[in-house]
């Protein structure tokens, strides 16, 4: 190890026990790439030991220099062992030059706090239309198109709605999944809406909710 880096193997461990054994903290020494890993805690999240080299995704952030404009960055989201909700990002170390010498990466697995919040969103929800259908028979319905789609999608997530053009098609087919299962599109004028407000066309919205059903 770099023995500029000694003094932050302390900084790990404390990282690790306040964030908790979802969270994995990475110590790299990046004047080392084949044994870039010098301190871990939590190596379960990612599968990584001590000695272990360098990762393409720090490799990527090596090449950008994005290090010289920032002292950190929040990274993209990561897969390990399959798991799809790590939420990560990266503290750079440099030395009197500037030179980056290394990095301190941390990993949180967020699927049992999204496991959460999905739940609690079930037992909060209003069933909008469901309600509206009870109280007022199929042929009696007088929802407000916009308050519906809005207010559904800010209960999968705040704010989403200023976010929704910038999503990926993947985003956008889980999304409207997610919507048709609150049951927003058996409201008519609902499609033609939420395509407006994804800059999509009304016949990609409704592709997009036939991937959903497949």
């Amino acid at each position: 190890m770099n023995k500029k880096l000694q003094t932050y193997v302390t900084l790990v461990d404390f990282l690790a026990e306040f964030m908790g054994e979802n969270t994995e903290v990475v110590l790299h020494d990046m004047t080392d790439w084949h044994h870039s890993v010098v301190a871990i805690r939590n190596g379960h999240i990612s599968g990584r030991k001590v000695g272990d080299p360098i990762t393409e995704t720090n490799l990527r952030i090596l090449r950008s220099e994005v290090h010289k404009k920032v002292p950190y960055m929040n990274n993209d989201p990561k897969k390990f062992k399959k798991k799809e909700s790590i939420k990560s990002a990266s503290w750079f170390i440099k030395d009197e030059n500037e030179v980056l010498i290394g990095m301190i990466c941390i990993n949180s697995d967020c699927h049992d706090l999204i496991t959460a919040r999905e739940l609690l969103d079930k037992m909060i929800r209003p069933p909008l239309v469901e309600t509206a259908i009870r109280e007022k028979g199929p042929d009696k319905i007088n929802i407000d198109v916009k308050e519906l789609v809005d207010n559904n999608l800010n209960h999968i997530s705040r704010d989403l709605l200023k976010k929704l053009k910038l999503l990926s098609k993947d985003e956008k087919v889980e999304l409207v999944g997610k919507l048709d299962e609150m049951g927003t599109f058996s409201v008519k004028g609902t499609i033609w809406y939420l395509a407006k407000c994804m800059g999509v066309s009304v016949p990609t919205l409704y592709r997009y909710l036939s991937l959903t059903k497949k």
